[in-house]
């Protein structure tokens, strides 16, 4: 395993930064088409929020953006770094660019999910963009050695075995925070994940902007409301041999 090969606990350091994590604005547009009333709404949510899993004690207090991934379990799959069983992990990246070009996959591996036709030839959503602080004392840097020798694996398309046993790894050692090389990025830019919130510097984002999102089969492109730049990311970016994988 790349934990045990790497002596991985001769290697936790602190770490301190930013990130951006991407996410849909969906929350109180959703309720609010279902009532007449601000009033009401408020209700609404107070009433969902009691049908929703816990939120783990150290993610208390918290803005709902910082606390949502960490009351949820991964998907069906799993994450890069988290089992099926295992808590949801907070992810983001060092940039505009590789956070986006980590939503763009998973945008593709929603619409490539449809069992039926898709009703339209592209599907519009939007999104919020978050940035954040954190400073950990128990961090690892996986792009650094000794990890990075263990690249391929670590940045492994197709397969989250590895990564996953790391994870649980890392877990086990008490790493509250770790940065990696995305696999979806081009130049693989580094990406952050939190397994605690305790990492956070503060209890709620430095800043958010709204994003516009235009899903294809062939193409995700994002852009800022209010800019004119488009981040466009081809699906053959992500596919491999031909096909857009699904990690396993």
């Amino acid at each position: 395993m790349i934990w045990q090969d790497c002596h991985g606990e001769q290697h936790i350091v602190t770490l301190s930064g930013s990130l951006f994590r991407l996410v849909e604005s969906q929350q109180q547009v959703a309720t609010l088409s279902l009532v007449d009333t601000l009033a009401e709404q408020a209700l609404l949510e107070q009433l969902l929020e009691q049908t929703k899993p816990a939120v783990p004690a150290h993610a208390a207090g918290l803005h709902y953006l910082f606390k949502t991934p960490f009351r949820y379990p991964p998907l069906k799959w799993g994450s890069r770094f988290g089992a099926m069983h295992e808590p949801g992990i907070f992810y983001g990246g060092s940039s505009v660019e590789v956070c986006l070009a980590e939503s763009a996959y998973y945008r593709l591996l929603f619409w490539h999910s449809i069992d039926a036709a898709p009703p339209k030839a592209s599907l519009r959503t939007e999104h919020t963009l978050l940035t954040a602080r954190y400073h950990s004392r128990k961090a690892v840097c996986l792009q650094q050695p000794p990890f990075n020798a263990h690249k391929a694996a670590l940045t492994d398309k197709t397969s989250y075995q590895q990564t996953q046993q790391l994870g649980t790894a890392m877990r086990l050692a008490g790493v509250t925070l770790f940065q990696y090389c995305s696999a979806r990025h081009p130049q693989q830019q580094l990406c952050v994940g939190l397994f605690s919130a305790t990492a956070f510097t503060t209890k709620q984002p430095d800043s958010t902007s709204q994003w516009l999102c235009e899903l294809s089969a062939e193409q995700v492109v994002f852009k800022q409301a209010g800019d004119s730049e488009l981040y466009q990311f081809s699906a053959e970016l992500f596919k491999v041999d031909g096909k857009l994988p699904r990690p396993v």
